[in-house]
C-alpha cells in the first residue's frame, strides 16, 4: 500500500489572483491606510509622504523576502531587540593580577622535596626522568650563591 507523501509544503496558495492571502490583506491595509492620509491629513504634501510610506511598507510585507523568510519577520525581530534589555560594555574591568618587575639578580633555586610520583600516574618515561633527577639533587647539592648557569 502506497501513501502519497504532501510535498510543497512551504508554499501558500494563490487565492485572489496571483496573490496569497497575506499578500492581499498587506496591499488592502496599505492601500487603504494611504487613502486614509489621503482623506484625512491635508498639510502640504504630506499627505502624500506618508501615503507613500503606507504602501512601501504593504509592499515590503507583501513581496519582500529578505534570506529567503517573510519581511513581517525582520519587523518583529527588530521590535524584539529594541525591547529587550541591553548591556554595553564600553571599558573592559581587568580584575587579573598583572605580575611584578622581575629581578634577574635574585634568583632562588627550587629544590624539590618529596617521593615519587604514584606509580601508573604517568608513562615510564617520565617515571624513570623523575627518579634520575631526584638521585642527582641527591647526590650534587646545587650552592645557591653561585652564578654558574645551568645547561
Amino acid at each position: 500500500m502506497q501513501f502519497q507523501i504532501p510535498q510543497f509544503l512551504d508554499v501558500e496558495d494563490k487565492v485572489i489572483g496571483p496573490l496569497t492571502i497575506k499578500q492581499f490583506l498587506y496591499i488592502a491595509g496599505s492601500v487603504g491606510l494611504a487613502y486614509m492620509s489621503y482623506y484625512f491629513i491635508s498639510f502640504f504634501g504630506f499627505e502624500y509622504i506618508i501615503g507613500l510610506g503606507f504602501l512601501a511598507l504593504g509592499g515590503a510585507l507583501g513581496f519582500y523576502k529578505p534570506n529567503k523568510k517573510p519581511f513581517a519577520n525582520m519587523i518583529e525581530s527588530a521590535f524584539t531587540y529594541i525591547k529587550s534589555a541591553r548591556l554595553y560594555v564600553w571599558k573592559r574591568r581587568d580584575n587579573r593580577v598583572l605580575p611584578t618587575e622581575l629581578d634577574l639578580n635574585n634568583f632562588q633555586t627550587t629544590i624539590h622535596v618529596g617521593t615519587l610520583p604514584i606509580s601508573g600516574a604517568g608513562n615510564k618515561l617520565s617515571d624513570l626522568s623523575w627518579s634520575m633527577n631526584l638521585k642527582n639533587e641527591k647526590m650534587e647539592p646545587e650552592n645557591p650563591h653561585s652564578n654558574s648557569a645551568l645547561i
